[in-house]
């Protein structure tokens, strides 16, 4: 399969890399050569710009896989902080019927592990599609969610 070239993505506005500031400005360190100067250049915001965010700005194009797995969870057993890694175990309602009478169980039927700021971006997301779909917050009491 022949490789499609793709066209370079626009930032968006508000992810404009910043001007360089001119030479003109730039204060020089008074003790050149010596110990004293390169904490002078580290103390000096000006001199030593920090780089942009270039993760932030980068726009990856989404390839969709319309075989993707799916899975359905009815509720979520928990969540866990590990290495700066969130996990997220889902579970569902099943009944057992191995056992007489059938039981009904939550079963463990998918984990999702992912980097802390993907999980931070998933949850600003998820708030917004549910308020804007009327269902914010959930109650505080259990019986209340129908």
């Amino acid at each position: 399969m022949a490789a499609k070239k793709l066209k370079k993505a626009a930032l968006p506005p508000e992810a404009a890399l910043p001007e360089p500031a001119q030479g003109k400005d730039k204060k020089k360190p008074k003790h050149k050569g010596t110990a004293q100067a390169a904490v002078a250049a580290q103390a000096a915001p000006e001199a030593a710009a920090a780089p942009p965010k270039l993760a932030a700005m980068t726009v990856v194009p989404l390839v969709e896989d319309l075989m993707a797995p799916e899975f359905f969870a009815s509720d979520v057993q928990s969540v866990s902080l590990i290495q700066g890694m969130i996990s997220i175990t889902f579970v569902s309602a099943r009944y057992d019927y191995s056992e007489t009478p059938s039981a009904l169980k939550k079963v463990v039927v998918s984990r999702v592990v992912m980097p802390a700021a993907g999980a931070q971006s998933m949850a600003v997301r998820l708030f917004a599609f549910l308020n804007k779909n009327g269902l914010g917050p959930a109650p505080k009491d259990p019986k209340q969610i129908q």
